[in-house]
């Protein structure tokens, strides 16, 4: 059976991961990044319901009249809009110079967002990007990023209670246990220390942009890797050429790709076990995958972040699967980008380069109608590929939950 995966939102790694935009130097001192906008409530502090779908944080919000839903992403540096929602009341500001998760330059346009009612606080004046969505996605509207907590707000991530936090109040969440670590802001965004093996440490963006736990940056792995000889290599459960991860500017550039079975992932005095992942040509990220297992609050006075683990214990046995298949966009269409010699899906017959031309009896047109297409748990599927050469084939796949 074949386990194949499905979009994301704005940052990186593996087939539906959309990318998260870090910001910048401006093109000009009236677009540089903006913590001028306005809050309607001091000294307070906000309970908002949240949904945790897909492995990922949704935020309600009103904006322009209209009721919306947000991807809450620490790792964009600030909100974004996509330009095919229609919002009354945006006010160009001009442009700003970016870059996605595979550290691709673009200069963007921003915008100025109508008041955008949080809960029972109101921010006035907060400037957001302006984005093209590479892949359109249902009851998805924009995206809540992390300049809410550089403005100086603490906010308390809690899935398992479907609530977010939100305080002026600088020591509002002093008292609660966890573990502790400071971040540092890199283009406004948040890296954390982990390790990954050994005493390796490195700096990951925390970004619940990212449906996944952890990636690694295929530079810092090597790196590691002579640092720490056998202990990173008896990580390793595969090699492969291909590429995985998609940016708001494009797929990242085909490279080499480690397939890693990590004995233990430290997030301070916490351990995540048995934790499968790749590397990256994109940047490495802890990603909300993270919030399954703990809450997490962010106090921007202390640059601090606090995990709090569900169960009070300071390790985790993860055991997720090994990404065994990732389908990229190209050239419009669906495209096998990497595929581990390992799994099912190489067995079946899956190769790097394919091209996705039908599934059963239906053309599939483009990427996104395949993102789109709603696979059915236990229902097998037959795939007609076509491979670098122009030769077709079939694969039958069955959907695995």
């Amino acid at each position: 059976m074949l386990s194949l995966q499905v979009i994301r939102l704005w940052r990186t790694i593996a087939v539906g991961l959309f990318a998260t935009v870090a910001t910048t130097m401006a093109s000009s001192p009236t677009n540089r990044y903006s913590l001028d906008f306005s809050l309607s409530k001091h000294n307070f502090a906000d309970t908002i319901a949240i949904e945790w779908e897909m492995g990922q944080v949704y935020v309600p919000v009103e904006m322009g009249g209209q009721q919306m839903r947000f991807l809450l992403d620490t790792g964009a540096g600030q909100s974004v809009v996509f330009d095919d929602v229609p919002i009354e009341g945006l006010k160009r500001a001009g442009h700003i110079i970016s870059y996605d998760a595979n550290n691709r330059r673009d200069t963007v346009s921003t915008v100025v967002l109508p008041p955008l009612r949080l809960g029972s606080l109101t921010l006035t004046g907060c400037h957001a990007l302006l984005q093209r969505r590479m892949v359109k996605r249902e009851r998805l509207d924009g995206i809540l990023g992390f300049d809410l907590v550089n403005r100086g707000l603490n906010i308390k991530i809690d899935v398992a209670a479907n609530r977010l936090i939100v305080s002026d109040r600088k020591n509002f969440f002093d008292g609660e246990k966890g573990c502790k670590m400071r971040y540092k802001l890199n283009y406004h965004v948040p890296y954390i220390k982990v390790c990954p093996f050994g005493k390796y440490k490195e700096s990951a963006l925390f970004d619940t942009g990212s449906r996944r736990l952890y990636a690694i940056n295929n530079q810092s792995f090597n790196k590691g890797a002579k640092k720490e000889g056998y202990l990173a290599e008896r990580q390793v459960e595969g090699r492969a050429y291909g590429r995985h991860s998609i940016g708001h500017g494009g797929v990242e550039p085909r490279g080499e790709v480690v397939f890693l079975g990590l004995e233990r992932l430290r997030l301070g005095t916490f351990s995540f076990d048995s934790v499968h992942t790749i590397t990256t040509q994109g940047g490495s990220h802890i990603g909300a995958a993270l919030l399954r297992y703990g809450a997490v609050v962010f106090n921007p006075r202390r640059l601090q972040l606090c995990f709090q683990p569900y169960d009070d214990e300071q390790h985790v046995m993860v055991g997720n699967r090994q990404t065994d298949i990732a389908i990229i966009p190209e050239r419009g269409m669906p495209v096998v980008g990497l595929v581990w010699e390992q799994g099912t899906p190489y067995e079946l017959g899956f190769r790097e380069g394919d091209v996705i031309v039908r599934i059963d009896d239906k053309e599939v047109r483009n990427f996104n109608q395949f993102v789109r297409w709603g696979f059915e748990t236990g229902r097998e599927y037959r795939f007609t590929v076509r491979d670098r050469r122009g030769f077709q084939r079939e694969v039958n796949w069955v959907r695995r939950p």
